[in-house]
């Protein structure tokens, strides 16, 4: 524990020294450091790639999953990084942050509520702001003010559709929805967390909101992508914890035990939407 503590820190202090040093090279002064020229401030104006149209005819076949990530494993740690929100201001977020933000201002609208995973019951702008910040009673009946940082946040569910454009003649993924995974305000026992899923929001309506917003890129600060490019070209890692069958999207843990089995049904899953390409052109 304590070895996992010491690492944290060590991520996050060389995270604050690497990230947002724009202008680095051609600073004379300190303070120039992180000041963007014209030229790097017009690229930032560089609009998102909107999702193309797809004809429902040219889809030869398609598959709808729900997939977890888990913000504990290494490959996800851009997701989950920065978790102090008070330390770094804007120059670098995380990917709860930056839609926390967003939500308290109005500019997210298009989320519903986790009874049902197909965006059928939207929540009121006041309904979302009471899960992710409220006043809570530890006990003693003083209510305190309370939001859900980015600490509180322990994984993501995603909701997204693989399939074959024949026009095209290759298999494509598209993001649906994402859901945060985090602490349950409403229902604190003391000191005790309860995590819970928060809310599904409708992915396409989020897309320009996460392409203004960098990923740190442990390998190289000259390359960095935005967190729609992140998810787009998923690099992450994460696993089928349900798809769509004829049961009525029955989960995994419906049919088979906890641990090997899941995961191993997980990866079968993957294994017969990838290689449906494959076996496609070998008929």
């Amino acid at each position: 524990m304590k070895f996992s503590s010491l690492y944290i820190a060590f991520f996050m202090l060389l995270s604050f020294g690497l990230y947002g040093q724009s202008n680095i090279l051609n600073a004379s002064v300190p303070e120039q450091i992180g000041v963007k020229n014209i030229d790097q401030l017009q690229s930032d104006l560089d609009s998102y790639l909107e999702y193309e149209f797809i004809d429902d005819r040219d889809i030869l076949w398609s598959k709808i999953v729900y997939e977890k990530i888990d913000l504990n494993e290494r490959l996800n740690f851009p997701l989950l990084f920065p978790i102090d929100d008070d330390l770094y201001e804007n120059t670098r977020k995380s990917l709860w942050r930056v839609l926390k933000e967003n939500i308290l201002n109005g500019n997210i609208t298009k989320i519903y509520s986790d009874v049902n995973d197909n965006f059928r019951y939207p929540l009121t702008p006041e309904a979302v702001k009471d899960i992710v910040a409220t006043q809570v009673d530890y006990g003693d009946g003083e209510l305190i003010p309370k939001e859900i940082g980015s600490d509180d946040i322990t994984g993501y569910r995603i909701k997204g559709m693989w399939y074959f454009d024949k026009r095209r003649g290759e298999l494509m993924y598209r993001l649906l929805g994402i859901m945060p995974i985090g602490e349950d305000l409403k229902n604190l026992d003391g000191d005790e967390e309860k995590k819970t899923n928060l809310f599904w929001i409708w992915y396409p309506s989020i897309r320009e909101i996460l392409h203004k917003e960098l990923v740190f890129n442990d390998t190289s600060n000259a390359n960095q992508i935005s967190f729609d490019q992140l998810l787009l070209s998923r690099r992450f890692s994460s696993y089928i914890y349900k798809e769509d069958n004829i049961y009525g999207d029955r989960s995994i843990s419906q049919y088979k035990n906890k641990g090997l089995e899941s995961i191993l049904e997980s990866e079968r899953i993957k294994k017969e939407i990838l290689d449906f390409e494959q076996d496609l052109w070998n008929r």
